[in-house]
């Protein structure tokens, strides 16, 4: 059998022994989520300024509804395969090689709610994680000699009301914008950065619908989110390039209603900041294999009401000291490649309300493992990713038949997702 039918069977046989909803960052997560200490086309959507590297570009992404969550809330832009289950863009370089910049539009299903980090037990604390349609993913970068520019545009909204003869009686409104801006430049001849900064605004209105009609109409009051992150790739040695890496992100979400006296009673909004910083080695074995091992000595969450009640005080934190990420990925064949990694983290989570002279405080101290398993086919002008279940090699037989009706959820199924990218 010619290698050729050998790909395009393999291909076949992992698309059809999956459920077709695959999905997107699949060679990131399955080197455990080590897509800030390397290159790779999906990071468009967080350090916008490499776009120029992916001209003329199709990305197509699937997903059977797998999440994946590090512990920091990061950068929320972009087609995420941990809420949309499929989406599809692409880029293009305008002029001769991409001379007057690229550009790049993507299409999905919906965005989620710009609250990712709500792990509050008050009144408001999931505020703004409303998901809404999305409607326009923009990008935008332009290359100079030393350094690139990039833009990204991101607007999701939808909304609902009902009317009568005398009023309008229900109302229902939500909507996303997300405005980020990013610079690549060259510091050197082995060394090169990346800054991104996010800024996020959201909209609410309500009346008689999700909230009692006694507090009349609902709005948003605070409503504002940032995240600024950057990071440096240094060739350390011929075989190791070292990438350092910071974020902070923050935000203050709250409504207001227009004719409630116990409004601040009973809903007391919800503000977070984040912090990370991290260490990475990209590690050049050889010409077929790379393993990139990550450190993040120190990452911080913290998260509060806005406008708590008089007298009383509610606070969470997280704090994780280190985690580690380590993948390995290895091309056994010029048409296919094998992916594995492995996330280790301790924590400390610590939940704290306060009542007048009163004071509950809960801590929590361990460990999380997690391990990724991935495969890579290289088709003519088509790079396709997946997401492999680490448990498919005992479960060999149900490959040609699909599992049985007892594992049907995200986590069962042989293939979590899988990203495609089409160079034209």
């Amino acid at each position: 059998m010619s290698k050729f039918f050998a790909v395009v069977l393999s291909v076949l046989f992992l698309v059809a022994t999956a459920v077709p909803l695959l999905a997107t960052e699949a060679r990131q997560i399955a080197l455990a989520g080590v897509g800030n200490y390397i290159e790779d086309d999906y990071n468009i959507f967080t350090w916008y300024a490499t776009l120029p590297s992916y001209s003329n570009t199709v990305w197509i992404g699937l997903n059977y509804g797998y999440s994946y969550y590090d512990g920091a809330v990061a950068a929320a832009s972009g087609p995420s395969s941990t809420y949309n289950y499929q989406y599809m863009g692409a880029s293009y370089g305008l002029g001769k090689e991409g001379k007057y910049g690229t550009l790049a539009m993507f299409y999905y299903g919906y965005s989620p709610g710009l609250n990712r980090a709500s792990n509050g037990g008050w009144y408001g604390s999931g505020v703004f994680t409303e998901s809404a349609d999305s409607k326009w993913t923009l990008m935008y970068a332009y290359p100079m000699e030393k350094m690139s520019l990039g833009l990204y545009f991101n607007r999701s909204d939808n909304s609902y009301k009902r009317e009568t003869e005398t009023a309008v009686t229900n109302e229902h409104k939500i909507a996303y914008t997300t405005i980020g801006a990013g610079v690549r430049f060259d510091l050197g001849d082995k060394a090169y950065a990346d800054i991104a900064f996010d800024y996020n605004i959201a909209s609410f209105k309500d009346r008689g619908q999700e909230f009692s009609s006694s507090y009349g109409e609902v709005s948003q009051d605070a409503n504002k989110m940032m995240d600024v992150r950057a990071r440096m790739f240094w060739q350390w040695t011929e075989t190791v390039t070292l990438v350092p890496y910071a974020e902070y992100a923050s935000f203050n979400f709250s409504l207001k209603a227009d004719s409630a006296t116990d409004w601040k009673d009973n809903y007391y909004g919800d503000k977070a900041m984040m912090f990370k910083l991290g260490i990475g080695a990209n590690l050049k074995i050889n010409e077929n294999n790379l393993l990139v091992f990550a450190m993040e000595p120190y990452s911080y969450y913290k998260e509060e009401p806005s406008d708590p009640p008089k007298g009383q005080s509610y606070k969470e934190t997280e704090t994780f000291l280190p985690t580690f990420r380590l993948g390995l990925e290895s091309d056994v064949k010029d048409w296919l490649t094998f992916r594995v990694g492995a996330e280790k983290d301790f924590y400390k989570s610590e939940s704290k309300h306060t009542a007048g002279t009163t004071s509950d405080t809960q801590t929590y101290i361990g460990s999380d493992f997690n391990f990724y398993m991935g495969l890579g086919f290289h088709v003519g002008d088509f790079d396709i990713d997946a997401l492999v279940n680490p448990d498919l090699p005992f479960k060999v037989g149900y490959w040609l038949t699909g599992y049985s009706e007892w594992n049907r959820g995200p986590y069962d199924v042989p293939v979590y997702m899988i990203s495609t990218t089409y160079h034209f």
